[in-house]
């Protein structure tokens, strides 16, 4: 992880991502315009990524999958959260006069995804989707300033991208993970590398040589996966 993330303000950056998550709207608008917080947006969204993998390999029993393909699920989870939060804004501006920048959006958007935490317990998963599109809904209405209405048009015609978009997706997880068959069992194993940039070009994800770098406006934020 990366060094140098002071670990004092990480707590206080939890509760107010679980600020964001109780759905309070100055909270919202604070880190909308704080732009150091996109950084700590990404921690978020891979935290989120990598306990979903644990609560695979945990609770799954024999339906859990093996390393290989939880690792490379945890990959696209990341991968399919950022582009889905640029999708729906996108989706704001473009077609429903959404006021914020994709970056305003992606901060409290990637603040809410601190719900997706809850899926360590793969039992109670639709919990937490159900919280994240209720949590979607406001922060298109707070930070976008969208109607009743236009927050729910945005939303549906991005579910629709997004369900085509997670297909892609999968096809290249399951293609990935079928070709690393032995992928668990060798040390220094790689992703097989894959980028992706933000819409606006902004930041972008690289994975691969057992690892992964997220490079934002603030800096790059590193992981890495232990031999």
């Amino acid at each position: 992880m990366d060094p140098k993330i002071d670990p004092k303000h990480i707590m206080p950056e939890i509760q107010t991502a679980m600020n964001v998550a109780m759905f309070k709207k100055d909270v919202m608008s604070h880190v909308a315009g704080d732009a150091g917080k996109t950084k700590f947006g990404y921690y978020i969204i891979v935290a989120a990524a990598v306990l979903g993998m644990i609560g695979q390999m945990l609770f799954l029993g024999w339906l859990r999958p093996s390393i290989g393909y939880a690792l490379i699920g945890a990959v696209i989870q990341v991968v399919s959260s950022v582009l889905s939060i640029y999708v729906v804004s996108f989706v704001a501006q473009k077609f429903f006069k959404g006021s914020a920048s994709h970056d305003q959006f992606f901060r409290v958007a990637s603040y809410g995804m601190i719900v997706m935490w809850l899926s360590i317990l793969p039992q109670i998963s639709i919990v937490s989707g159900i919280w994240s599109l209720a949590l979607f809904f406001v922060i298109l209405q707070t930070v976008h300033k969208l109607t009743t209405g236009a927050a729910i048009g945005t939303l549906l015609v991005s579910l629709v991208v997004m369900m085509v978009v997670s297909m892609v997706l999968g096809a290249i997880g399951l293609s990935a993970g079928v070709m690393g068959g032995g992928f668990g069992a060798r040390s220094g194993s790689s992703f097989g590398g894959y980028k992706f940039n933000s819409p606006n070009g902004a930041g972008s994800i690289n994975f691969g040589n057992g690892g992964m770098k997220i490079k934002t406006p603030d800096g790059e934020v590193n992981f890495s996966i232990p031999n």
